[in-house]
C-alpha cells in the first residue's frame, strides 16, 4: 500500500522518508530509531527529514494519526453499507484484513502505537473502539447484542482480531487473513449475543 502523502509533495522524498521512518519504527521502536537511521534507509540528508517534520515525534505522530484516520474511515465505509450484525462484524474483520494483507509494517505500526505515548493522541481522531462501540449500540437496540458492557464487548471483538493479526505475523496462522474474516466474524458474534 502506498503511504498517504499529500499531493503537492508526492514528486519528494517525503513516501521514502516515510516508508523508511514506517519500516525503522516498526523495527525497533520510536525512542531506538535515530533520525540518521530514518535518513539512511530513505536515502536522504538528515536535513531533508527537517524540511517536513520538525521533530522525530512529529514524523511519527503524523505517519499514525493520517493512516489510522484514514484506515477508520474504510473500516466506517464498509460497515455503514451493512445492515445485520454478522454483515458488519464481517465487513470490520474483513476491513481489517485486507489492510493488514496489503501492508503488514503498516498495520503493524498502528498497533504497536497504541501501546506507547502515540497512542493518547488518537483522541483526535475516530479510532477503530468508537466504531466498535457504535455496531454493538446498534446491536443492542436491534436485539440482536445482550445487554451489557459496551467496553468490554467491544475490547474482546478487537481483541480476537488483532490476536488473528498477531498470530499471522509469527506464523502460526498462514495465507491471506481475509480468507479468515467470515469465522472471526462468528466468533465476535458469539462474544456479544445471547
Amino acid at each position: 500500500m502506498e503511504l498517504i502523502v499529500e499531493e503537492s509533495k508526492r514528486d519528494t522524498k517525503l513516501p521514502d522518508i516515510l516508508r523508511a521512518a514506517l519500516e525503522l519504527f516498526t523495527e525497533k521502536g520510536i525512542h531506538a530509531t535515530t533520525t540518521k537511521d530514518i535518513a539512511r534507509r530513505a536515502g536522504v540528508s538528515e536535513g531533508a527529514l527537517y524540511r517536513h517534520f520538525q521533530s522525530k515525534q512529529e514524523l511519527a505522530e503524523d505517519l499514525y494519526l493520517t493512516h489510522l484516520s484514514y484506515f477508520t474511515a474504510q473500516l466506517d465505509r464498509s460497515v455503514l453499507v451493512a445492515s445485520s450484525l454478522r454483515e458488519r462484524l464481517f465487513a470490520l474483520a474483513d476491513g481489517c484484513f485486507r489492510f493488514f494483507d496489503e501492508d503488514r509494517t503498516l498495520f503493524t505500526y498502528l498497533i504497536l502505537s497504541e501501546h506507547n505515548e502515540l497512542g493518547r493522541t488518537s483522541r483526535k481522531v475516530r479510532h477503530i473502539r468508537h466504531l466498535v462501540r457504535d455496531i454493538l449500540q446498534d446491536g443492542q437496540k436491534t436485539g440482536e447484542v445482550r445487554p451489557g458492557n459496551l467496553e468490554i464487548m467491544g475490547a474482546a471483538i478487537i481483541g480476537i482480531i488483532i490476536r488473528v493479526a498477531i498470530f499471522r505475523i509469527y506464523g502460526l496462522i498462514s495465507g491471506d487473513l481475509r480468507n479468515q474474516a467470515a469465522e472471526v466474524a462468528d466468533a465476535c458474534q458469539r462474544v456479544v449475543c445471547a
